[in-house]
């Protein structure tokens, strides 16, 4: 057993929950996950939330007794204040008591943040953030959004994070573009609206297809617009891109490089990296954002 106290970070995903733990020096300690019953109730999300964090806590060797706080990170609007959140992957309750939910596992300081915030906070203190004192993120999920970390914190504001687009928009501008020429060779036929999911179009974009290329560079110019909306008075050094597989970030990376360079803001021309976490960033990012808020 862990002699130390410890913080917890839960990340709800669309289609699982992970959980990651860290210590007082910000080691890493545990990560683990459990499937997200997507279509499910208060009590099936308690039971993920529960066996989540609960495998961590054995791969550590902590008891939850040693948890000074925790943080639940969800794609959408949070409001801390409450402990709510109010998110469209998640919408079997809406508003979410996020906090309730939580405080049904383990005893302790619970906070909710959006987990493009969390993704931030993760890749500053552990991967590609690290040589930036400040940058912005744009994570790649259901919802695609931008968030903003400074000094390793993300930063508060009305502004932030601010969704770019979503990745239903994305799919119905490729099944838009892709209706009007039959010779496309995209079939988006078989991808129901409820469970989207856009590595089709991006391969297709890969490989040349116009349609998707089309598609894709909609997409990269929705994220330009977006950073260079919020951020650029928050002069970042950096934009992350997070979520999604690598050749997928690689692909946009170089597109928005194209497109910020292409704009007269005061961020045009600064480097846009991979991210080095994958989802992971969002769990070990809640974890510490329990810790900054304890």
């Amino acid at each position: 057993m862990g002699s130390s106290v410890a913080f917890l970070g839960i990340d709800i995903g669309s289609t699982i929950t992970r959980a990651a733990l860290i210590d007082e020096d910000l080691h890493m300690i545990a990560l683990s996950n459990a499937p997200t019953h997507i279509d499910g109730t208060f009590e099936t999300t308690v039971r993920d939330i529960r066996a989540a964090s609960s495998k961590a806590l054995v791969q550590a060797g902590y008891h939850a007794d040693a948890i000074e706080g925790i943080c639940v990170s969800v794609s959408g609007i949070v409001d801390d204040k409450s402990g709510r959140a109010f998110s469209p992957v998640l919408g079997w309750i809406d508003p979410m008591p996020v906090r309730t939910i939580a405080r049904k596992h383990i005893a302790a300081p619970v906070f909710v943040a959006n987990d493009a915030q969390a993704a931030a906070v993760g890749e500053a203190h552990y991967g590609a953030g690290m040589p930036f004192d400040r940058f912005a993120l744009i994570r790649l999920g259901t919802l695609i959004e931008v968030a903003m970390s400074i000094d390793g914190v993300s930063v508060e504001s009305d502004e932030l994070p601010t969704q770019a687009a979503t990745e239903g928009e994305f799919l119905l501008e490729a099944r838009e573009l892709a209706g009007k020429d039959d010779g496309s060779g995209i079939d988006l036929s078989g991808i129901g609206l409820g469970r989207i999911r856009s590595s089709q179009v991006m391969e297709e974009a890969r490989r040349h297809n116009p349609i998707a290329k089309r598609a894709v560079d909609w997409l990269a110019d929705r994220m330009v617009e977006s950073v260079v909306e919020t951020c650029a008075h928050l002069s970042p050094q950096a934009i992350v891109l997070s979520g999604a597989t690598q050749r997928d970030q690689q692909h946009l990376g170089k597109l928005v490089t194209r497109r910020l360079a292409e704009t007269r803001s005061a961020i045009a021309g600064i480097p846009v990296e991979c991210g080095a976490l994958g989802n992971e960033a969002k769990a070990f990012g809640a974890a510490l954002i329990a810790l900054q808020r304890a």
